[in-house]
């Protein structure tokens, strides 16, 4: 607060901020968000003497040394998640939920579900104010309030319905305990406004061309084991729904297998990408970033990089795989819409979808995104998981799902474009009564990720990145004799189809009480509850948080869905010749041809080599057919 007072008040004087520096010295500020968000509200350099001097005290001589060169490399990262260069472009890039409006103008930073009545007043700041200054005179103990994770305490009972040891309502059951008594999302807040009782009935819960409304959100073969990978797609495609690949290509023999049941992505280090891969789908999805580590790329360390990952992602075994932060084609919606375009050239049959995460202006960023042309927004929550994330990113970047469905859900109404595209969501999805919350708040379809590796044996470890998983799931280790040569004591590999069976088990299970739910709240199919708030109510937090924004209804009735269709021309004979003056406005002309060429071989046609030549003054298209046909 000082430090949004000081520099506001040297700002509102002419070239007076410019003249002077603002140096905080805090003994509050102790650890790397307390001291971005010092530099975020104008401080110019910060000195967190109660945090050095712990480093100081402690034993070992290079503990000041370590930690002054972690918080340089934090500030440098975090800076480069939002684009920012220098430390004097670095300004007000925070935000806040629960904040009151009052407080956050006073910042100048902007919040969410708050009210002058609700939220983080200034009459409880100064209370919370109080008591630190009681507790420090009186040299009272205290203790960091250790934050509520759900899964450590859950995830026997989703493996146990898994198993088929337990039927589903068991689990459902201890998920409404804790999320009640302990709410850590904004749903868990939110009740129905109609009772679900255990009365008999089921809804449709067909969605587009699935048999559900959820899927498997995006999750590479790298990142997981490959016998865990090969069941994810297995079992969604006996279910008839859909299971998305990460980015980090394709193994060869799964190329074409299920293109109704799978997507692939495409993101920034374009591994694995090719004609075959974007041809191998009917859904495309373009990863801007996700909610875990909002504006961060990808890493996959050296250790998981073995001859079968390095095959799918066209790299070399034993070497970091990075992904930048940014997709380096991508600067503008300008620039989205052309890489839309480019894949809606090489495979005509795909819906191609954007995945971003949710930050401040989601319903904005969802209006440009369906006009450049996409049939899905994705909208990934903070909540989500990851075992490749840095500690900062997924405790303090990103913003609810929640937030991120109803506003874009809203901006697209009011922009008459919420029929041209669906909304997906994900991040920290868990059960089929969040299915339903987020449908009635605007989504179209919901994404598990750590539900589904939870289903084949996970047992939340949060050891991911480690290549180390004692249960062989987010590991390239393959046998127990592989894992006692790394020092694994413990390794249980997977079964594929007891995995396979596991996941066909529960999600079937979490299709049926979603069918109830759906039936006991009134309506004949599932896709009716799409927008529906009015069946929604805060029914906790009212002190914390103000949901009436969010549960605020929308007019809007789904008309029929549009089917855009994007024709290519054939590739007619496998020898030809055509001599054809191009011009830049032929976008993708050599991406037209790759796509062609690689249905063919897909279908299994033997397809002789095609070679082209463009003399002066003639453009390949603005993508120079970078989903090559290989």
């Amino acid at each position: 607060l000082v430090i949004a007072a000081a520099h506001r008040a040297l700002v509102a004087q002419p070239s007076l901020r410019r003249d002077c520096a603002l140096v905080v010295s805090a003994g509050s500020i102790r650890n790397l968000h307390d001291v971005m968000v010092a530099l975020a509200l104008g401080a110019d350099a910060v000195n967190p003497y109660l945090l050095l001097e712990y480093a100081i005290a402690t034993a070992d001589p290079d503990a000041l040394g370590n930690l002054l060169e972690a918080l340089r490399k934090g500030i440098e990262k975090v800076m480069s998640t939002l684009g920012v260069h220098e430390l004097r472009g670095y300004g007000r890039q925070v935000s806040a939920v629960g904040l009151a409006p009052e407080v956050a103008r006073f910042i100048g930073l902007e919040t969410f579900c708050a009210t002058d009545e609700s939220g983080l007043t200034w009459d409880r700041i100064a209370e919370e104010g109080f008591a630190r200054a009681s507790m420090l005179r009186e040299r009272r103990d205290a203790r960091l309030e250790q934050a509520f994770r759900i899964w450590p305490r859950a995830w026997k009972s989703a493996l146990a319905v898994a198993n088929g040891e337990a039927p589903y309502a068991t689990y459902a059951e201890k998920l409404r305990e804790l999320e009640t008594l302990h709410p850590v999302s904004l749903r868990h807040l939110v009740d129905f406004t109609r009772p679900l009782d255990e009365a008999e009935g089921a809804a449709d819960t067909s969605a587009g061309e699935h048999a559900g409304p959820f899927y498997i959100s995006s999750m590479s073969f790298g990142s997981q084991g490959e016998t865990a990978y090969r069941a994810y797609a297995e079992a969604m495609a006996r279910l008839d729904l859909l299971c998305i690949n990460g980015e980090g290509g394709e193994l060869p023999d799964l190329i074409g297998r299920y293109p109704h049941n799978r997507g692939q992505q495409i993101a920034s280090g374009r591994f694995g990408v090719s004609a075959l891969l974007a041809n191998s789908s009917n859904y495309l999805e373009i990863k801007i970033g996700q909610g875990a580590k909002p504006g961060e790329g990808g890493h996959l360390p050296a250790r998981k990089v073995s001859k079968k990952v390095a095959l799918a992602r066209n790299a070399q075994p034993g070497i970091d795989l990075i992904s930048p932060s940014n997709n380096h084609d991508i600067y503008s919606i300008e620039d989205l819409a052309q890489v839309v375009h480019e894949l809606k050239t090489v495979n005509p049959r795909a819906r191609v979808s954007v995945k971003v995460p949710v930050v401040p202006d989601i319903g904005v960023i969802a209006v440009g995104i369906a006009k450049a042309g996409a049939d899905i927004v994705t909208l990934s929550g903070y909540d989500g998981g990851t075992g490749a994330a840095r500690q900062h990113a997924l405790r303090r970047a990103g913003l609810p799902v929640e937030i991120g469905v109803a506003q874009a859900h809203r901006a697209l109404v009011a922009s008459g474009l919420r029929d041209v595209v669906e909304i997906w969501c994900d991040g920290g999805m868990k059960s089929a009564l969040d299915v339903a919350k987020m449908l009635c708040l605007g989504a179209d379809r919901v994404g598990f990720g750590t539900l589904a590796m939870v289903a084949i044996g996970c047992t939340i470890c949060r050891g991911c990145q480690l290549d180390t998983c004692h249960v062989g799931i987010a590991t390239q280790l393959e046998s127990v004799a592989e894992a006692t040569d790394r020092g694994v004591k413990r390794f249980e590999p997977r079964e594929f189809e007891r995995a396979v069976e596991n996941l066909s088990r529960f999600f079937s299970a979490l299709r049926a009480e979603l069918a109830r739910i759906a039936a006991q709240l009134g309506v004949g199919a599932t896709i009716d509850l799409v927008g529906r708030t009015d069946l929604l109510a805060q029914a906790r937090g009212l002190d914390r948080v103000d949901l009436r924004e969010l549960l605020e209804p929308v007019s809007w009735t789904p008309p029929g869905r549009r089917e855009v269709r994007v024709l290519a021309g054939a590739v007619a004979a496998q020898e030809a010749e055509e001599e054809r003056t191009l011009r830049a406005a032929d976008r993708f002309v050599a991406t037209d041809a790759s796509g062609e060429l690689a249905r063919l071989r897909i279908a299994g046609a033997s397809v002789a080599d095609v070679a082209s030549s463009y003399r002066e003054g003639s453009v390949a298209g603005n993508g120079f057919a970078s989903p090559s046909s290989t």
